[in-house]
């Protein structure tokens, strides 16, 4: 650093007008770069600053983010706008606030212009970054809206100095920066330092450092580099010309027609923004912007191509969600935002039968499955599957206009509590995943083309986050099937290696035996060690079939009954220094259930004590049931047997929970948390069983309180006489 740089910095730093960032923005702006921080905890911090909560709020109820229904929440704000824009704002309004009143400004520097030009080349840096093919759009607008930003602290610090270099003899940027480097400090080099300062990524830094050099030597520099370049000459464009655009055209293949387009949509966001971010620009010099009348200006060219760009943030939500309940509420929760639809079903295709289940979001914001909602996909004439097999959105009949309108549409239509009803599809890859259905009012007849196409792209994103989450639970069973058979091979070498000892000692244990007298009390305790070989025998021929299918020994059984002995077993057994705690709650009609009773007690009691040792001494266990009763529609009934629905237990503890890592690896065999002497094969033991008995298992955590883990299982009981 030379000594007339030194010396700028050195006077900037010990005066008033140090720009520095509140200390919420950079809490803000680490938040939204925090890949492990929720929306919650950004909204939190946007909350504790009123200015900044006004603005976002203002901002995204405004026209030029066209929301359906007027959005009063931050959280919701945020799934609108995503973390990116959040965290731009955030920035941008830093600097207005900084330099929004200067005491001093050298004379001759029109801020009005400033304003405009760094806005103008955010946006055009947007563009570029998004027709390029750039992955972090937002991070150009940002370094497109402070690359100047050394020229502001020049003026505002040095007024009388910068009023020399503002005096040139043309004023051209080049002649601008020739004077600055006479005078000591470029603007280039306090906007570095400052960025540095204020521990900005080095790539935006690098973006305001070269933003002046020739274009040929940045022909080969990293993209975000030659991005700021051409959208800081494209702002600087006095007209519509192919020598404006040259240096453009050399940095990336853009056809002509494209600049026109990017240019024309850059002047309409700009006044948008500034008057949201409170950036007073003036009005706009005559011929730096394309004629006005041109088709690529209008209203529904503009709309159109904001629309499209809504849609990013949401994509960016849906893949950033673990698991398909979350997927859903995002969904959800986003068509209520761009789209004010509020009441609405998802009916999914189940994998394992092809019917399309429905799955709810509850009062308390849980996604549920509504007991006896199930659509076949034969049902062919249903709207819903109707919209499925066309691949497009389709409207329900009104029921008071259609007097054979099919019972099941009528039935959602009741369900829903509306008068039509929008099928919205969700496809992906050719695969079908499923179907939304949305309640509309009686007058909405159909959508509107604009509206349309806007909704399949959001379908289109939607069917794809569930696609991935579906692939990735299949990929995980998987792997989880051959872990098992391959532990089979491993488990089929260690028992016929342990078995040889084992009849060696039952061998001389006879032969002991057959030494001593019948009425010898020795012969007692060999009977007692004979039949616990006979019993480790046993064990380790099941380790050794454990990939395979066993033959349950099914029988009619009181579920309740059965938990309430185990309970009763686990607890008497457990070391009296131990402070764990049991409560059942058991419902009432659960009928009698068809299963094996054997079985049941090996899942049960595994996982109670894989509860009691979670809690590691202290806490509190908790044994519910529930009956989940299934309609005919389900196809299951049998000459003798009636399929009733399903028996749904769930047990839960409050301690330390399941870490998100340990949860995708839960069932698999040896894998295990509780470390030293633990094999981990106790789960997955229960994992396969529950599968045998025709149920499932799934694990997960009760928000702040620990574990839970909910089987299900076919209530298969004699039909009623």
């Amino acid at each position: 650093m030379n000594a007339k740089l030194q010396y700028y910095i050195s006077r900037i730093e010990s005066s008033k007008n140090l720009p520095t960032l509140p200390h919420i923005l950079v809490n803000l702006i680490h938040a939204c770069e925090n890949e492990n921080s929720s929306i919650r905890d950004v909204a939190k911090i946007i909350r504790a600053d009123a200015s900044i909560s006004a603005k976002i709020i203002k901002l995204v109820n405004s026209s030029y983010y066209r929301s359906a229904a007027k959005i009063s929440q931050i959280d919701h704000a945020l799934i609108r706008l995503g973390r990116n824009a959040i965290k731009n704002l955030a920035i941008s309004s830093a600097v207005q606030q900084v330099f929004n009143k200067p005491d001093a400004l050298a004379a001759g520097f029109d801020l009005k212009r400033f304003w405009r030009h760094s806005l103008t080349s955010a946006i055009l840096a947007r563009m570029i970054a998004e027709k390029t093919g750039y992955n972090l759009p937002e991070q150009a607008f940002l370094a497109g809206m402070i690359h100047d930003i050394g020229r502001l602290i020049l003026a505002v610090n040095f007024p009388e100095e910068y009023e020399t270099v503002l005096q040139g003899p043309n004023g051209t940027p080049e002649s601008l920066l020739a004077a600055e480097t006479r005078m000591g400090a470029t603007h280039t080099e306090i906007g570095e330092w400052i960025l540095t300062r204020w521990n900005i990524d080095s790539m935006i830094i690098d973006a305001l450092r070269y933003h002046h050099e020739p274009a040929g030597r940045i022909q080969n520099a990293f993209p975000l580099t030659r991005i700021v370049h051409a959208a800081n000459d494209m702002s600087r464009a006095s007209g519509i010309n192919d020598a404006a655009f040259g240096v453009l055209k050399g940095l990336f293949p853009c056809a002509f027609s494209d600049t026109v387009d990017m240019v024309v949509q850059a002047e309409e966001e700009v006044h948008s923004l500034a008057g949201f971010l409170g950036f007073s620009i003036g009005e706009k010099a005559k011929g730096s912007f394309p004629d006005q009348t041109s088709p690529l200006s209008s209203p529904e060219f503009v709309r159109t191509v904001k629309d499209h760009s809504l849609l990013v943030g949401v994509l960016q939500n849906l893949l950033s969600c673990r698991d398909e309940n979350a997927i859903l509420k995002a969904i959800q929760e986003s068509l209520s935002i761009l789209f004010d639809f509020r009441n609405l079903l998802f009916f999914l295709i189940d994998p394992e039968d092809g019917l399309l289940k429905a799955k709810a979001l509850d009062d308390a914001g849980h996604i549920d499955s509504p007991p006896g909602l199930i659509v076949s996909l034969h049902n062919r004439e249903s709207v819903i599957i109707q919209s499925l097999q066309r691949n497009a959105p389709l409207v329900s009949e009104n029921n008071g206009s259609v007097s054979n309108l099919p019972i099941l549409d009528e039935q959602i239509l009741h369900l829903l509590e509306c008068g039509r009803f929008l099928c919205l599809p969700l496809i992906c890859t050719g695969e079908k995943i499923g179907v939304i259905v949305v309640a509309l009012d009686d007058q909405t007849v159909g959508i509107p083309s604009r509206e349309e196409k806007l909704l399949n792209l959001f379908a289109g994103q939607a069917a794809a986050a569930l696609y991935v989450e579906q692939m990735k639970r299949l990929q995980i069973k998987r792997i989880a099937e051959e872990r098992l058979a391959a532990t089979t091979d491993v488990a089929r070498k260690v028992v016929h290696e342990a078995n040889n000892p084992l009849n060696i000692m039952k061998n001389y244990l006879r032969i002991l035996s057959s030494r001593l007298e019948e009425q010898d009390p020795a012969q007692n305790e060999i009977h007692i060690i004979e039949e616990e070989i006979d019993r480790v025998s046993r064990i380790l021929k099941e380790l050794s079939d454990f990939s395979k299918p066993r033959s349950p020994k099914m029988g009619i059984l009181d579920l309740n009954g059965l938990l309430k002995g185990i309970v009763k077993i686990v607890s008497r057994s457990l070391p009296p220094e131990l402070d764990v705690q049991f409560h059942t709650n058991l419902a009432q009609a659960l009928p009698p259930i068809r299963s094996d009773r054997d079985a049941l007690k090996q899942i049960f009691i595994n996982l109670i004590k894989n509860a009691v040792e979670a809690l590691a001494g202290h806490g509190n266990i908790y044994i519910e049931t529930f009956f989940v009763p299934m309609g005919p529609e389900s196809g299951q009934a049998g000459n003798d047997l009636h399929s009733r629905g399903h028996a749904k237990i769930v047990v839960s503890d409050d301690g330390p929970g399941l870490s998100p890592g340990i949860q995708e690896r839960l069932f698999e065999p040896y894998s295990s948390t509780k470390g030293k002497g633990h094999s981990g094969i106790g789960l997955s033991v229960v994992y396969k069983m529950v599968k045998e008995l025709g149920g499932t298992v799934t694990a997960g955590n009760v928000p702040n309180e620990g574990a839970v883990f909910t089987v299900t299982l076919p209530v298969n009981s004699p039909r009623p006489s």
